[in-house]
């Protein structure tokens, strides 16, 4: 069902910073990811989200709780306070890819117009998607986990992968058709000035992650 959203760009523009906020603080949290994984080494939640089998996923969060107490307890408050603060990205995110396809359907066909109208309601399923794995891997970070046979591990990987397919079509859809209008003119002049909001958002992102991470390596060689 096509959906008109009025004043669309707006409330992209400030869903687009909170995605901004929450992925810097992600990104600090981000920092303190340690295991012991015969060797102490880094994580990033990606490896918790595609790991290479189930049992690869219980030996990072064995390897979580085999740490020094310090730092296992560093390690588990930076992945906790990570998975809540995703609660908050999640809205945003899966938001501001609905509202691109909204607007992309208002501008094409009948045809067009179900495709987007379908590829952004879908949103919806990888947002739910996007919560069970939280909660699962919430409820999952203990010592004693056992995950690695069984169907529940199954789920788990097929709602992260479900999450990753539908919010990842859709925006390359989107931004593909909103690209192809643009070359053909088809915009609005009252969009422009979202345009440098969204850029200056995008840079000021690229800019602080590229900050963190220096100082973040300067910090390690010290």
């Amino acid at each position: 069902m096509h959906l008109h959203i009025s004043e669309g760009w707006t409330i992209f523009c400030f869903l687009l910073g909170v995605i901004t906020v929450t992925i810097l603080i992600m990104t600090f949290q981000g920092r303190n990811f340690y295991t012991q994984d015969v060797v102490l080494r880094r994580f990033s939640i990606m490896d918790l989200q595609f790991p290479s089998s189930p049992l690869e996923l219980e030996n990072l969060v064995k390897g979580i709780f085999a740490l020094p107490a310090d730092r296992s307890q560093k390690t588990l408050r930076a992945l906790k306070g990570q998975l809540y603060v995703d609660f908050l990205f999640m809205p945003a995110a899966y938001g501001a890819i609905f509202i691109l396809c909204m607007h992309v359907a208002s501008k094409m066909s009948t045809f067009g117009q179900q495709l987007f109208s379908i590829l952004a309601w879908a949103q919806v399923f990888a947002w739910i998607c996007d919560i069970i794995e939280n909660i699962f891997l919430l409820i999952n970070l203990k010592p004693g986990i056992r995950i690695s046979n069984g169907g529940i591990a199954k789920a788990y990987l097929i709602s992260v992968l479900a999450k990753w397919a539908i919010a990842l079509v859709a925006l390359v859809c989107a931004l593909s058709a909103l690209f192809y209008f643009w070359l053909i003119g088809r915009y609005s002049e009252d969009s422009l000035p979202y345009l440098w909001i969204i850029g200056g958002e995008l840079v000021l992102l690229v800019v602080i992650r590229l900050i963190i991470a220096r100082k973040a390596n300067v910090l390690e060689k010290e």
